[in-house]
């Protein structure tokens, strides 16, 4: 309660500051100060709470019981751990459901959106795994009972109070699994190590160890959590089969972040590209284009600032038109991506995750500056293995030379790269997260060894 009312009074008497750029940055350093208060204020309470829960796991399960383990989602997009789930539901010690929660950070329409679609996708894939934990006609939220829960939420305020890392802790174990390929971009860095959530989690499980490095210099305290195990949710990935097919399939995906203030990340360069995508089917139709933007692209066109709903809905029903094209709006890509020659895009964890297809992939810059303002190491050296482009003659030189006519010059320094420092444990990132949280709850001789 004292946190939330010193960051109230924050934003008060920073909106009285009239210059915009100043407001910001004194509002931000001053939320930053009361935050770092509140963790450190807060942390060994919430670590001697994991002990006690640890002992108590260790009690049930040597009781012959099982583990009640829930994975928290509150979009089906972001359910980086269901092989972690998959894997768990089979293992008799663990009792696992899917808990849906509401995102709540983007309106009404787009709770009860969100919120339906993750039960009618989990529900229809796991059935009797899933409940949802919010009604939204009675605004009713139940609590989330459980030994262990792993989610990806990273943010607070993306959902309700009672299911915030902190909160959750005084009942369960927390791990937090990264909901993307992370340790890209400068954004990472700046923001996730400190936020609440990866800061009280329990374990903290990301893709490879430059990104634990990174995250363990900005914040210390994650040097007793932080696990780089690999990317779990490519695991899927290894048993997907592509469809048999002769024509070439190119996927176009452009990212949301026209807005250059959108959460400090800007990658976006489709306002200066969208004439190419709609061109692109008429000049290459020997090939098929799957269109697969970022599902906040269009939610964004749509508002007064940009284009407005008009320009954007005939933007895409051209889009749509294409017989060559597949206008694809959210859902799994494990399959697009298996069935694809080549992906063209400025998306965020898709850079790191086609590594996984082995195959080449075109990415768009605005300019090198981008490279240097928004890409930490590990995301310049992805960089260094695909191939970049600045233009629309770059793009068409790419499918020219790479999709069509199979020169992909890069592929052996490619693959040798993905091996050594993207595809870390794959296919088998879910057991190395299992060995993790077994080893955090297990001592030494117990049944969990």
């Amino acid at each position: 309660m004292r946190t939330s009312v010193t960051l109230t009074l924050i934003r008060l008497v920073t909106a009285l500051i009239p210059v915009k750029r100043v407001r910001r940055r004194l509002r931000d350093r001053w939320m930053a100060a009361a935050r770092a208060r509140r963790l450190a204020r807060a942390l060994p309470a919430v670590r001697a709470r994991y002990a006690a829960h640890a002992a108590a796991c260790r009690e049930k399960l040597a009781r012959g019981e099982r583990l009640r383990v829930a994975f928290l989602v509150c979009d089906a997009s972001m359910f980086s751990a269901e092989p972690v789930f998959a894997k768990m539901r089979d293992d008799p010690r663990f009792d696992c459901f899917i808990a849906v929660v509401p995102r709540v950070t983007r309106g009404e329409a787009f709770l009860r959106e969100t919120l339906d679609k993750a039960v009618d996708t989990f529900g229809k894939r796991y059935p009797q795994s899933v409940r949802a934990l919010y009604d939204p006609g009675a605004r009713r939220a139940e609590p989330l009972d459980a030994d262990l829960v792993f989610s990806s939420v990273l943010y607070e305020d993306q959902t309700l109070p009672d299911y915030t890392v902190e909160r959750l802790s005084r009942r369960a174990l927390v791990a937090i699994v990264y909901y993307g390929y992370g340790g890209l971009f400068f954004t990472n860095e700046q923001k996730t190590p400190i936020l609440p959530n990866v800061t009280f989690a329990w374990r903290y499980f990301v893709s490879n160890e430059a990104t634990r490095a990174m995250s363990v210099a900005r914040n210390p305290a994650l040097a007793a959590s932080a696990r780089a195990v690999g990317y779990c949710k490519m695991d899927q990935f290894a048993s997907v089969r592509p469809r048999g097919r002769v024509r070439r399939r190119v996927i176009l995906s452009p990212h949301h972040t026209i807005d250059r203030g959108a959460d400090g990340l800007a990658l976006s360069t489709f306002l200066r590209h969208a004439d190419m995508y709609l061109e692109l089917p008429a000049q290459f139709p020997e090939i098929d284009f799957v269109f697969r933007p970022h599902p906040l692209l269009f939610p964004r066109l749509a508002t007064a600032k940009w284009w407005g709903p008009e320009k954007t809905d005939a933007y895409r029903a051209k889009m749509a038109s294409f017989p060559n094209v597949e206008f694809q709006q959210g859902g799994d890509y494990f399959e697009t991506f298996a069935d694809s020659d080549a992906l063209i895009h400025d998306c965020g964890s898709f850079l790191a995750e086609y590594f996984y297809t082995g195959k080449p992939q075109c990415y768009l810059l605005a300019d090198d500056a981008t490279v240097e303002r928004q890409f930490l190491p590990f995301g310049r050296r992805l960089l260094e293995h695909v191939e970049r482009a600045y233009a629309r003659s770059d793009v068409e030189a790419f499918i020219r030379r790479v999709v069509l006519s199979g020169d992909d010059l890069r592929k052996a320094a490619r693959d040798a790269f993905a091996a050594r420092e993207v595809c870390v444990n794959y296919p088998h990132a879910t057991d190395a997260v299992l060995a993790a949280v077994e080893e955090g709850i297990a001592k030494e001789g117990s049944v969990l060894t």
